[in-house]
């Protein structure tokens, strides 16, 4: 979902499960009512409701600030985060136009409600395709853990070991420029945190994000061909 700041969107949520749901939109300021948290959020006397099966609610927000979000599921969490009711949220500057040739969202996730069996997943894949970037350019990395509580080490990787990579944002907000150098491709993600980095390729080679859960079985790998 690519939405510019400053801008009002509308958007209907239409729930085709067989039990309900309600969607939070993680990370943006909004009006509680249209946050997802059933029972709690309220506008006026009018309390946030349940999505029942065959409704819709319609969520209605301006976007303050560019960066990274997400939206997930808050009810049920466990089921139907591992059904894959979630996605990422980008909002862009206004005038500035998504390039996914540059611009990249790495989106975490678990393909099932057991961490001792299911899949980890990245955009929804547990062996994504490779991602084909041209050397020179600057890459922005959006990397999204939505996975159900787990902690995950990502590193960027190349053949000879760590890559180093500047980290612009956390959680959709600008780092400031003391912090926004360069270091070591590694981060620790918990569940719910978003993390921008930016890298420039300077050549031709094969690189990977590699993704292990911490204390869990998992592990996902994002190939990466610089052309």
């Amino acid at each position: 979902m690519i939405l510019e700041r400053g801008r009002p969107v509308a958007i209907t949520v239409v729930n085709q499960l067989s039990e309900p749901t309600a969607v939070h939109w993680h990370g943006i300021e909004l009006e509680s009512y249209y946050d997802g948290v059933v029972g709690w959020g309220r506008r006026g006397r009018k309390i946030t409701p349940a999505i029942q099966p065959g409704h819709s609610f319609r969520v209605k927000f301006t976007p303050p600030r560019a960066g990274t979000f997400m939206y997930h599921t808050h009810l049920h969490d466990k089921v139907q985060l591992g059904a894959g009711l979630y996605g990422p949220i980008v909002v862009q500057e206004p005038g500035v136009t998504f390039d996914p040739a540059t611009d990249h969202i790495l989106l975490l996730s678990l393909g099932g409600e057991d961490a001792l069996k299911d899949p980890l997943l990245m955009n929804g894949n547990s062996k994504p395709p490779a991602l084909h970037w041209r050397a020179g350019k600057t890459h922005r990395i959006r990397l999204i853990n939505i996975s159900p509580a787990n902690v995950l080490a990502c590193s960027l990787l190349s053949a000879s070991g760590a890559l180093q990579w500047r980290p612009v944002a956390k959680d959709g907000a600008d780092l400031p420029p003391n912090r926004a150098v360069l270091q070591d491709a590694k981060q620790v993600a918990f569940a719910g945190e978003t993390y921008d980095f930016e890298v420039q390729p300077q050549a031709p080679g094969s690189w990977r994000l590699e993704v292990v859960a911490v204390n869990l079985p998992l592990k996902v790998v994002q190939p990466i061909e610089i052309q």
